[in-house]
């Protein structure tokens, strides 16, 4: 059965403070949160060309450097309307694995879904899969600092207090109609000059 995953084409750095490790996770991207949360691994891909905003890597340009597997999709903390791939154990080839992201080529957009066949990337050949560790004090990045998705509570009109009581008033008038109603004797059954048959038809 071929492992989904998701390439993505990123200039951030491994290490730092906001490296993908401190991370434990790729962002700021966007892309289709359900569509990503459904693949099984993430396949980190070196941009060298974006110097502007990070550092200079060793990695050479569009070779994977990092492979995770992914436990959940969730806002970028720093990036509104953008989002965090987080995985909860990876490998780091000893080698990064070159022409990946060029495999399938030319791409403007630097996420791609795909698979690890596709990609020519044999897991059994690398190293086993570490655990991530828990983001150091102060990172910012821990898991109570990172917003979650909530499902917006339904709209309600809000009443004031004063259509509050209009309402119970209203209802208070009602039931007394309905008691001075209550107080109606009942008419007496009608006399029917047809005859009737056990049925309910005229004979």
């Amino acid at each position: 059965m071929p492992h989904t995953a998701v390439v993505v084409f990123t200039g951030r750095p491994l290490e730092g403070a906001e490296g993908i490790l401190a991370e434990q996770g790729s962002r700021a991207f966007r892309l289709d949160r359900d569509r990503t949360a459904q693949q099984e691994f993430l396949v980190c891909t070196r941009n060298r060309h974006n110097t502007d905003n990070f550092p200079q890597t060793m990695e050479p340009h569009g070779a994977a450097f990092l492979i995770g597997r992914i436990a959940r999709v969730v806002p970028s903390p720093k990036d509104p309307g953008r989002w965090l791939i987080k995985f909860n154990e990876y490998i780091i080839p000893p080698q990064p694995i070159p022409n990946i992201w060029g495999r399938s080529g030319h791409q403007r957009y630097p996420v791609r879904y795909t698979t690890l066949e596709d990609l020519g990337i044999d897991l059994s050949a690398l190293p086993p899969f570490t655990p991530v560790t828990e983001p150091p004090q102060g990172s910012g990045l821990s898991e109570a600092t990172v917003p979650l998705l909530t499902p917006p509570r339904p709209w309600a009109p809000q009443q004031s207090r004063a259509k509050v009581d209009e309402t119970r008033d209203s209802e208070a008038r009602f039931d007394a109609i309905l008691s001075q109603i209550d107080r109606i004797p009942d008419l007496p059954v009608p006399w029917s000059p047809l005859d009737w048959d056990e049925r309910g038809l005229p004979r």
